[in-house]
């Protein structure tokens, strides 16, 4: 995939603006440097490219002279960022699991973030990588987010302080050990092999609280915020709802119809009196979402499938034949890579 066709989503920058006016920077500015405004940092549906995302870290961090923007960003990052992933990991039976599934996600996310989880003996090992060929300093402090963000979400779901757990990065710094200790909360090391972070492997089997107030709270603040925008278009509310959930493979009426606070009954009969189907929403949306997946060749076809909310690929295949009049291979190949064009996308 071309770097220009990497994107991911704007609400990733959360914090930014509050961190850079505290800092006495004029964060409006290096937004509007690209074509940014700060109501689209704050909207769920703005996605931007990668290296755009990059460079606002990283010019950030050199306007003010703090070589620790990126941690200090990444401490911002609470549980109330997490959004849809929220709903995605909120209902997994363990962090193992958990954690699966937001590597399953991540080409929703982000399409250039990779996260892969491995064991080695009593230890797990918790990788993530941006496929973006960045300056050394840009690199690090985008690093550094992701894993700060990372600790954060594992340290909600496991439940663990993490006092005892250890990151690993390849790159040099000009921060000294106990900088990174005070913003990070584990020890770090330098000048490694790759970037990573090692946990007790038991930590995999911790089960993950679906009550757990921070976690109802995310995924409750996705679907307000959803329903905030469009306030007059129920099905539009209902679709983004259903985006959001597709990924959990729990995708049902009941589900749908409890996180927007409205009984089951009178969701369906409002939609029925605005001539809409809970099901037909469902399907065109699978549909939509399978011609924009399927044309980023470098996600697998079983993500594809899970993306969509399907169990297995032969699901997939058989809506696609429904829908298209053939197989994902075939459609694939037909629709190619996307179009590589940057800027801000809805």
């Amino acid at each position: 995939m071309k770097q220009a066709d990497l994107y991911v989503r704007a609400r990733s920058l959360t914090g930014y603006l509050p961190l850079l006016a505290q800092l006495g920077g004029d964060g409006s500015a290096l937004l509007a440097r690209h074509g940014l405004t700060p109501e689209q940092i704050d909207d769920d549906a703005v996605t931007l490219p990668l290296s755009v995302f990059a460079e606002l870290i990283g010019e950030a961090a050199k306007t003010l002279g703090k070589p620790d923007f990126g941690l200090l960003l990444a401490a911002r990052q609470d549980h109330t960022m997490l959004g849809p992933i929220a709903q995605v990991v909120q209902h997994a039976g363990n962090v193992g699991v958990a954690l699966d599934r937001l590597s399953r996600y991540m080409p929703y996310h982000s399409p250039g973030l990779t996260l892969n989880i491995d064991r080695d003996g009593e230890l797990a090992i918790v990788r993530m990588d941006h496929d973006l060929e960045m300056q050394d300093e840009t690199r690090r402090h985008l690093t550094e987010l992701v894993f700060g963000v990372a600790l954060t979400i594992l340290r909600l779901l496991s439940r663990s302080s993490g006092a005892d757990w250890r990151l690993e990065f390849q790159h040099d710094s000009p921060l000294p050990p106990a900088r990174y200790r005070r913003l990070l909360g584990c020890r770090v090391a330098l000048r490694q092999a790759c970037d990573q972070l090692l946990l007790p492997a038991a930590l995999l089997q911790v089960s993950v609280d679906s009550s757990n107030p921070a976690l109802q709270e995310a995924a409750e603040r996705s679907v307000r915020r959803l329903m905030q925008r469009y306030p007059l278009d129920l099905g539009r509310q209902v679709s983004g709802v259903v985006e959001r959930n597709l990924p959990s493979g729990n995708c049902t009426l009941p589900v749908i119809a409890a996180q927007m606070h409205m009984p089951q009954h009178m969701l369906q009969r409002r939609l029925k009196a605005l001539g809409l189907h809970f099901e037909n929403i469902v399907d065109q949306l699978r549909r939509a979402r399978a011609e924009q997946l399927l044309a980023q060749t470098h996600i697998p076809l079983t993500e594809v499938a899970f993306l969509l909310g399907y169990n297995d690929p032969s699901s997939l295949t058989r809506a696609c034949r429904r829908w298209f009049g053939k197989a994902p291979q075939v459609l694939r190949h037909k629709l190619g890579h996307a179009g590589g064009e940057s800027g801000v996308t809805r």
